[in-house]
This record gives C-alpha cells, sequence and structure tokens, in this order.
C-alpha cells in the first residue's frame, strides 16, 4: 500500500513538473522559429485596396506580439476575384507559419456554391481571427450612372466593375439582378477594387458593391462630396453608420429570397478573416491566435484604426472557424435555391 501511495505521488508530482517546464519548452521553440524570420500577410487583392491599408497597419503591431519578434510585412496576391491566393496558401505555401492569408470574405460561400478554380478546402484551414464583419454597398457614381436608387436600377441598366465571380463585386449585383429585379450589367477584370474606383471616376463604369469601409477609409472625399450614391448595403443589419440605408434582406420581397440572402448575409459575418495554411504546427497556430487576439486590444492598433476612418469588431480564430463551418453545412435544399439564384 505504501509502495503504490509513493509510485502514485512520483507520477502526480512528475506531471506537475513537467507541464509548465513542457509549456515553456513550447513557447521556446516558437519564438525560436520565429527570431529572424519574416512572415508574410497575403491579401487577395491589391494593396491600393481597404485590405492592403487595413494589412499594412495590422502587421505593424502583430509583429510585436509574436514570440521572437519576427518582421512581419503585407504583400498582394490579385487574381481571380481573390481566390488565386487562397488556393495558393492552401496548395503551394510554405507549412510553417510563415505565410499568411487575408482573403475575401466569401471563401466558404464560394466553396459551398461549387465555384470553379477553386482548389481549396475552407474547413481545413487554422484561423487566427477576425477584424470583425464586412457590411458592402452598392456604389453609384452619381455624376454619371443612371441609377440613383433601386427603382431607378430595376428600369435602367447600370455598369459594376468586377473583380471576379469569387468576389462581392459579382455576387451582389448578381443576386440584386435574379431576386430583386435590377439590371445591373456586370463587367469583370479587375484586379481589385482601386481599379474599379479609377474606373467609376473616368466613367468606364458607373458603380461598384464593395466593402464600405473601402469607400470611406480609401475614398473619404467621395463621401464628404457626396460623389457616391448608396442603393443598399449587405449583412445581416444595417451598418452603425448607414442606419437609413436598407440591407439586401430588408428589399425581399418573399421568404425564400430572405432565405437565400441571409446565406450571402452570414458570409459578411466572417468578414476581415486571417488564416494559415493547412498543416502548420499547432503550437505556433496558438501563438499567433494569441498574438492576434492582443494586437485587437492594443492601444496604438486601436488608435490607427480610429485615424483611418475604420472599425473593427473582433472575433477570435475558434469563432471563425465554428462560422466557417456553418456556411459548409448548409442543407442541400437551400443550396439547390441559393446556386438558382446565382444562374448556377
Amino acid at each position: 500500500m505504501h509502495t503504490r501511495f509513493t509510485i502514485l505521488t512520483t507520477i502526480a508530482l512528475g506531471a506537475m513538473l513537467c507541464g509548465p517546464v513542457s509549456t515553456a519548452a513550447r513557447a521556446d521553440d516558437v519564438a525560436d522559429f520565429y527570431k529572424g524570420r519574416t512572415i508574410t500577410i497575403y491579401t487577395g487583392v491589391g494593396m491600393g485596396s481597404s485590405y492592403g491599408t487595413n494589412a499594412l497597419l495590422f502587421a505593424n503591431v502583430f509583429k510585436t506580439k509574436i514570440p521572437g519578434s519576427p518582421n512581419v510585412i503585407a504583400q498582394a496576391m490579385p487574381g481571380a476575384g481573390g481566390a488565386k491566393m487562397v488556393n495558393y496558401l492552401y496548395n503551394a505555401a510554405p507549412k510553417d507559419g510563415t505565410m499568411i492569408g487575408f482573403p475575401l470574405k466569401y471563401i466558404a460561400v464560394n466553396q459551398a456554391l461549387g465555384q470553379s478554380g477553386l482548389k481549396y478546402d475552407a474547413a481545413k484551414f487554422n484561423y487566427i481571427g477576425s477584424l470583425g464583419p464586412i457590411n458592402s454597398v452598392v456604389a453609384m457614381w452619381a455624376a454619371t450612372t443612371p441609377a440613383k436608387t433601386i427603382d431607378d436600377a430595376r428600369k435602367k441598366q447600370a455598369i459594376m466593375g468586377s473583380s471576379g465571380k469569387s468576389s462581392e463585386t459579382f455576387i451582389t449585383p448578381t443576386l440584386m439582378n435574379n431576386l430583386l429585379g435590377t439590371k445591373f450589367k456586370i463587367v469583370a477584370g479587375y484586379t481589385g477594387t482601386a481599379p474599379i474606383h479609377v474606373a467609376m471616376e473616368s466613367g468606364e463604369v458607373h458603380g461598384v458593391a464593395a466593402s464600405w469601409d473601402s469607400i470611406k477609409g480609401d475614398k473619404p472625399n467621395w463621401v464628404r462630396e457626396k460623389k457616391v450614391v448608396l442603393l443598399a448595403q449587405s449583412g445581416t443589419k444595417r451598418n452603425w453608420d448607414l442606419q437609413d440605408l436598407p440591407t439586401l434582406l430588408d428589399l425581399a420581397k418573399t421568404p425564400e429570397q430572405t432565405e437565400i440572402l441571409k446565406f450571402f448575409a452570414n458570409g459578411n459575418a466572417v468578414g476581415w478573416m486571417m488564416l494559415l495554411p493547412p498543416g502548420v504546427p499547432q503550437d505556433r497556430v496558438a501563438a499567433l491566435r494569441k498574438a492576434f487576439d492582443e494586437t485587437m486590444k492594443d492601444p496604438g492598433y486601436l488608435k490607427g484604426i480610429k485615424d483611418r476612418n475604420l472599425d473593427i469588431d473582433p472575433m477570435t480564430g475558434a469563432e471563425v472557424e465554428k462560422l466557417i463551418k456553418e456556411t459548409l453545412s448548409l442543407p442541400s435544399q437551400t443550396m439547390a435555391k441559393v446556386k438558382a439564384a446565382m444562374g448556377m
């Protein structure tokens, strides 16, 4: 009896001693790995977009929170409506925690839709967090657009710039055409919202469906000087500073329209998410999640957000992962209706 007690006590003491040592060892391993290295945050659109603005602001503070104090840079990898970068992260990028994706919000929505050209499984990425939801707006160039209201857009053709079928710039006007009766003509081929903004100013296109932050943050004079008119916004609820602008859900006329639009509105919730490829060692994933959460509370980072007229409502990596998996588990009957609304 005494011998058994001694053995159990020894095991218990050993476990108590090994726990903290093991945790410290893992932290040291992460710091040793990242010391002297560079982490690259890849945006799915050009650096002139709100993604570029957010990535640079985030990187500057994020690097101070990571064990080993690596350098953190931001780089654009536009193409295929943001899918090029996500495909790269999933299939070709090193699985060591040195490459982070900052993708467009619809990566799970597009996978669920079965969009062509997607070579990833969104459920298998390691999500480190999100800056918050992205509400987008349908913004029209006031001086040239024939559609200055939803009713106008149902009667007159307006040209919308798009960066590809997997982006908000294509999905929202397509849904509005097929569900709400608008007559938008969608012109694809732009590498991101920044070139579309230029096209709007030159009269090449009339408008864009894109992040509200990308307009008020990157083009504040547009808002201040009333150079754009807003027809609607995405999301499950109206943005805090757009309380008089209807959501697409507000414009729905039938339960079926509401059901379809809700699927896409939920896609807005994952918003400004950041992810790592599958296969990254879990101690590094945990360290980067912790660094992300700390960045979201950093006074300097929050001041930078405020100074740029941006807004954040952060989510943890676990919360983002849950939303992604919920999107991918939509019942097949509902998905058939969603695909029909997208003309698929």
